[in-house]
């Protein structure tokens, strides 16, 4: 799955392409993608369910974080959090692309997981009592 994650998002940063998208995610969602904003408008659905997927594990939270309502309409952009979860994306792309240099097709040294480790919000300091090396 990382495979997947890394060469979507290393994928769209080669191709300039900005921002991603509200997805129908559900078995009943027909047709393409729509509203794909940051990743490639000709993204296959099971590489970005599997994205999207990847987003709700990192962060913890369900596909209801980002998304209203039934499956068919993942791509309306209700929720402020489905615009924060795209620039975050645009950030993890930056930093893959233009400052890690990570070639195309490669896995990203940075991911969403990164940060948040299954939590929706990341630690900004270390836990009390070390856990250093």
């Amino acid at each position: 799955m990382g495979r997947v994650l890394g060469a979507g998002l290393v994928c769209v940063c080669v191709l300039g392409v900005v921002v991603t998208t509200a997805v129908a995610q559900g078995r009943g969602a027909q047709g393409p993608p729509t509203n794909l904003q940051v990743l490639p408008q000709d993204t296959p659905r099971p590489q970005l369910t599997a994205l999207m997927r990847s987003f709700t594990a990192a962060l913890g939270v369900q596909c209801s974080h980002c998304h209203v309502g039934t499956p068919q309409e993942r791509a309306k952009d209700d929720l402020e959090t489905k615009a924060k979860a795209r620039n975050m994306l645009k950030m993890v792309m930056a930093l893959n692309g233009e400052y890690l240099g990570v070639p195309a097709g490669e896995d990203n040294k940075v991911t969403c997981y990164t940060c948040h480790r299954g939590e929706l919000k990341p630690l900004t300091a270390p836990p009390p009592g070390g856990g250093g090396r």
